[in-house]
């Protein structure tokens, strides 16, 4: 279930997104036990970018990539952020999420216990 400040960050996200005329990127990314699938993604900055995470695995995940998801530039110059952990993701579950970054390196990971090597990377080239 996501939270308030989780709808709050999507709901700016499609903002945003709705603010773009490139075509929607789309990845696909796969949780199992203790392991994302695939680890490392690359996409082109020039366009907005779907994510969707599902977890095939036995046990709770979560999908949490502070820089991605959680500091939004609005067009004023502010930042948001919710501040909180990442999104939950219960076995046999999925998520969507549509963000536009710009060029860099994302690391994401599952913050859950004992999860600690929970980890990969989007990778967002300059087009």
């Amino acid at each position: 279930m996501m939270k308030p400040d989780d709808v709050l960050v999507a709901l700016l996200m499609g903002i945003l997104l709705s603010a773009c005329n490139a075509p929607l990127q789309t990845v696909s990314l796969t949780t199992d036990d203790f392991k994302f699938i695939p680890e490392m993604i690359e996409v082109k900055a020039s366009a907005p970018l779907s994510i969707t995470i599902y977890n095939a695995g036995r046990e709770t995940h979560e999908f949490d990539s502070p820089v991605l998801m959680y500091s939004v530039q609005m067009p004023d110059g502010s930042n948001v952020s919710s501040g909180g952990l990442g999104m939950s993701l219960q076995p046999g579950s999925r998520l969507r999420l549509i963000v536009v970054p710009p060029p860099g390196t994302y690391l994401y990971m599952c913050r859950r216990k004992g999860h600690a090597n929970m980890t990969g990377t989007i990778v967002v080239m300059q087009s």
